[in-house]
């Protein structure tokens, strides 16, 4: 299978790219309405505008992007297991509220919080801004912990169909970025879901930024992405 992160991390830099887009517009546009406006009489304006589904609607096509990662994670995801359409749809809906709630749900009440202190101090647009970006998470780690999680959930939810003595590997990159848990597990060869969980206490990756996965072994576990060998670059 082709090693997709790369694709992953393209698609968590544009959504972060895009969020950025999003909550300078909407910081801008309700700095506007705002103008000249002391900061009580701002919370009263602020309060009647639902700046959660501003936020929604200008993330719309990051979302979509998203939800492309999601599908490109189980198009190359080897199984022999079946899991249901409907089990597969309720995973991904709610890897889309996961990062909707952080967001669209946490960035917005943020939002609100940091412009009303903004403009009881006097601050510009650019200042709330950057007091906002102080105050919320790195979307980029966000959504590559998000596609981890989903990632481990297909992982356990087919081992966990298949019969005992079904072999997997831990795939994924091998070189001087390797987390030394998963060089453990990289090295440790093909293993079944009860010397997994005996050994490592889990079949989850690493999860904060991994770039690895347990996977079923096929016949041809190079072609998954499963070298035992580190990689060093010469640069």
């Amino acid at each position: 299978m082709p090693d997709i992160s790369q694709e992953l991390d393209k698609i968590a830099e544009e959504f972060a790219g895009k969020v950025d887009l999003a909550k300078d517009s909407v910081v801008q546009v309700l700095m506007d309405v705002t103008e000249g406006k002391t900061a009580e009489e701002s919370l009263k304006i602020l309060s009647g505008i639902n700046i959660e589904k501003s936020l929604e609607f200008k993330l719309i096509v990051a979302f979509t992007a998203f939800e492309v990662g999601i599908k490109e994670i189980l198009k190359n995801t080897y199984t022999t297991a079946i899991i249901s359409e409907s089990a597969l749809q309720l995973l991904l809906n709610n890897a889309k509220g996961m990062i909707s709630d952080e967001v669209t749900k946490h960035l917005s009440k943020t939002m609100l919080q940091s412009i009303v202190d903004g403009i009881g101090s006097g601050q510009t647009s650019a200042q709330v801004i950057s007091s906002l970006n102080e105050k919320i998470p790195n979307i980029e780690t966000l959504i590559n912990t998000t596609y981890s999680q989903f990632s481990n959930t297909i992982t356990n939810m087919t081992a966990e169909l298949l019969p005992e003595n079904t072999k997997f590997i831990y795939i994924g990159a091998y070189d001087e970025k390797t987390r030394d848990r998963c060089v453990q597990k990289i090295q440790s060869g093909s293993l079944t879901r009860k010397e997994i969980l005996g050994r490592f206490g889990d079949m989850n990756n690493e999860l904060f930024n991994c770039r690895h996965k347990w996977e079923q072994m096929s016949d041809s576990p190079e072609d998954q992405g499963y070298n035992p060998e580190e990689f060093k670059s010469n640069a």
